[in-house]
């Protein structure tokens, strides 16, 4: 299930988004935050697992034709393609008239999913 980011899940966001960055690169996520905050057409989203834990972001920013996902991030112990596909199912169930896109870093997933619901 996802959960908009509030100021309460600060800590919980700024863990999970170390996991993909270098030490060095960590001082730089307060900004990102503040860079999702400042617009209304970008938002950054919390993922719990089935098991109820905190467990995954997802970063999406809405244009005129489609919405751009920016970023999807799960904690090791949940990086699999079936939650993955999940955070994407409620992404849909957010966003309905929106076709989902992907970066370049995260577009071969998005197609994987968009082929598996499709079929």
């Amino acid at each position: 299930m996802l959960y908009k980011y509030r100021p309460e899940h600060e800590k919980v966001i700024l863990g999970i988004l170390t996991l993909t960055r270098r030490t060095e690169q960590v001082h730089y996520l307060p900004e990102e935050l503040a860079w999702y905050a400042d617009s209304k057409k970008r938002a950054l989203y919390l993922w719990k697992d089935q098991f109820d834990n905190w467990a995954g972001v997802i970063g999406v920013e809405v244009t005129h034709h489609c919405l751009l996902v920016r970023k999807i991030i799960l904690t090791p112990d949940a990086e699999t393609y079936f939650n993955v596909f999940r955070i994407l199912d409620n992404i849909r169930e957010l966003y309905p008239n929106q076709p989902v896109i992907g970066t370049l870093q995260n577009q071969e997933v998005i197609t994987r999913w968009e082929r598996t619901t499709n079929e």
